[in-house]
């Protein structure tokens, strides 16, 4: 195990797994992360995987001694011997240098109490169901935008009504009309009652309602 081969396992693991595990020191963890605007809020960039190094995640996965056994083709006990003893010598570097980079992955860094962080490179922040998007520059305006004022005059012309909107005109018309006659009739029913008696009774019909 070298510093190679352990960049090439957790680039293939960090792009199927959202945790993967150094054993004796933590996990890279990643996250979604969603589109962002950079440069100025000139450039809007796609959403990105952001991976994180914690400490506080110590169990193991195996992901990465799993893998390793398989492409060296040994038994997995084997492997984590082999892995085991690679990250002792790696921590301790680490820990005496305070920054140890892992080749085309990202850079470990230890502050003064030993506790570790990570930087990734740029090329990890990818999303995998976001491949072939790239980021997009944003053209500002050489003026500022103005709201266009349409001036829009209603045609003096009268539009002519269609045959089934003039019946419909004479029909209300009609009732109309109607509703007015029954509201006079009934307002002022004493006041044309003579009328109605001499439409609907000849005299003597009449000379016999007077004396009722």
């Amino acid at each position: 195990m070298d510093l190679n081969t352990l960049s090439r396992l957790l680039k293939e693991l960090i792009l199927t797994h959202d945790r993967v595990s150094l054993p004796g020191m933590g996990s890279f963890m990643a996250e979604l992360a969603p589109s962002f605007f950079s440069d100025r809020a000139l450039v809007i960039h796609p959403p990105f995987r952001r991976l994180l190094f914690r400490t506080s995640e110590a169990w193991n996965d195996e992901l990465l001694e799993n893998l390793y056994a398989q492409e060296m083709k040994i038994d997995l006990l084997d492997a984590k011997g082999r892995i085991q003893s690679f990250l002792n010598s790696f921590k301790n570097e680490l820990n005496s240098k305070k920054i140890l980079i892992i080749p085309d992955f990202g850079t470990m860094k230890a502050t003064d109490q030993n506790d570790y962080f990570f930087v990734a490179e740029k090329e990890l922040f990818i999303y995998p169901d976001a491949y072939g998007l790239k980021p997009i520059n944003v053209k500002i305006l050489a003026k500022p935008g103005q709201i266009e004022e349409l001036n829009y005059k209603v045609p003096k012309e009268k539009v002519p009504l269609s045959k089934t909107a003039k019946q419909s005109i004479a029909v209300f018309a009609v009732l109309f009309t109607v509703i007015a006659i029954i509201v006079l009739m009934v307002i002022f029913k004493n006041e044309i009652r003579p009328v109605w008696e001499w439409l609907l009774y000849n005299r003597e019909e009449r000379e016999l309602l007077k004396q009722l």
